[in-house]
């Protein structure tokens, strides 16, 4: 792909633990690549996440529903993969 085509995109939705977990994939049918997500708990946002970098798909950030990073020892969390964002959200309390 050159730098000026638009990647087709779609939208993929799944429950998890109680959660509809939301995910926006570019280029489905290759590298699928999941760009971001939200998980919600009936009806509720609890966060999303996002990646930081798409070329390896790895350097994953988790923002709550109050808009704020995910911190770990003062500093903005990575984590390695999509499905530990996921986790760590279906995880977190609904805000009240």
């Amino acid at each position: 792909m050159t730098p000026y085509e638009v990647p087709e995109t779609v939208v993929r939705r799944f429950t998890e633990n109680g959660c509809e977990v939301t995910a926006i994939v570019a280029d489905p049918a290759d590298a699928q690549q999941v760009l971001y997500g939200t998980v919600t708990r009936d009806g509720v946002l609890i966060g999303s996440y996002y990646c930081t970098d798409r070329a390896r798909q790895s350097g994953w950030r988790v923002v709550t529903a109050n808009g704020e990073h995910v911190a770990s020892h003062g500093h903005t969390a990575e984590l390695d993969h999509a499905g530990d964002a996921i986790h760590l959200l279906i995880l977190t309390p609904s805000p009240r």
